[in-house]
């Protein structure tokens, strides 16, 4: 289905709807008449061209598949027309090279299963599709084989039906003739590689030596700033006092990471003495809950208690009044 919508100029732009999905096998066999048309074009083009290869990319290829596709009911993008097609190719291989192996152990007395007699899980066991169907097959093998005896001339010979003689070639470039090796004697010896010495570096004709520098003394004055050689210059030129100051402050820095951890120990050490400090107050909080309402559920049960003897205590004295004054007065 086609959407026709319009762009920020004015025209209309025609989006195409792609279906998804698994591919039914009318939209299969489509894509199938699709990629013959195209090479049999492709062909006609090389022929017409002199056997010169087409500057066409491979997208453009696979649009007019698209094109052709759509045209006949099979609304798929090139990009999944181009990745079913690979599919097909795969599986299509693996049966065609079965289906010559079973060919070939039948010649020799053998008795192999062929491809469409076997089940699935069978096929799955000996790495084959599971699901390739006949008409499918055949119309690959027609792709192929066309496509074999183009490439080749017509002298490549034809397959039969499940896939026998030589395997027709799959491939979409016409083979272009390499160029031949240089002539080479058969049997004359090939001499060994003579390695060359190495030119010595040029020089120049004005130079003169570089005159020595003492590594200890200058070498450290251009390393560090003039602050630094100012604060140097107290304690004198030598390097043996530029040793003792990088060893004071690699002293210092230790005594400052080794500070710095016992800090750190001393607060994470603190943090968890709180911590547990608070959790026992929690507890004891707890149980003061717990022993208040126990009192409070006593005291509750106590008070029931007494109301209850008291009730039944008057009565009893109701009953005993009533019992008296229903007693006969005396004669």
């Amino acid at each position: 289905m086609d959407i026709v919508m319009a762009n920020q100029g004015g025209h209309n732009v025609v989006v195409r709807d792609y279906r998804k999905g698994n591919w039914t096998v009318q939209e299969t066999m489509v894509l199938i008449e699709a990629k013959k048309m195209d090479d049999e074009r492709r062909m006609k083009r090389l022929g017409e061209s002199g056997g010169e290869r087409s500057g066409k990319p491979a997208e453009l290829r696979w649009k007019w598949v698209e094109d052709y596709c759509w045209r006949n009911g099979c609304l798929r993008s090139q990009n999944q027309c181009n990745d079913k097609w690979d599919n097909l190719m795969r599986d299509f291989k693996k049966v065609r090279e079965y289906e010559r192996r079973v060919v070939s152990s039948e010649e020799r007395g053998g008795t192999t299963t062929t491809y469409w007699k076997l089940e699935k899980n069978e096929r799955k066991i000996n790495n084959l599709p599971s699901n390739m169907l006949p008409q499918i097959y055949e119309a690959l093998v027609d792709v192929v084989e066309r496509k074999g005896q183009v490439i080749g001339g017509g002298g490549g010979g034809s397959a039969g039906g499940s896939g026998g003689g030589h395997p027709p070639s799959t491939s979409t470039i016409p083979n272009i003739p390499s160029l031949p090796p240089p002539p080479q004697h058969p049997f004359a010896p090939q001499p060994d590689p003579v390695l060359l010495p190495l030119p010595p570096p040029p020089q120049h004709p004005f130079s003169h030596p570089m005159p020595t520098v003492d590594s200890d003394s200058d070498t450290s004055e251009h390393q560090v700033s003039p602050a630094k050689r100012r604060k140097r210059g107290e304690e004198g030129p030598s390097g043996v006092a530029g040793g003792g100051i990088s060893g004071n402050k690699s002293h210092e820095v230790g005594s400052a990471i080794s500070k710095s951890a016992s800090t750190i120990a001393a607060a994470i050490q603190a943090c968890e003495e709180r911590e547990e400090r608070r959790h026992k107050k929690l507890l004891s909080l707890h149980e003061r809950r717990l022993k208040i309402e126990e009192s409070k559920a006593e005291i509750s049960r106590q008070g029931f208690n007494g109301l209850v003897d008291a009730v039944n205590k008057l009565a009893n004295s109701i009953l005993a009044l009533a019992a008296q004054n229903n007693q006969p007065p005396p004669n």
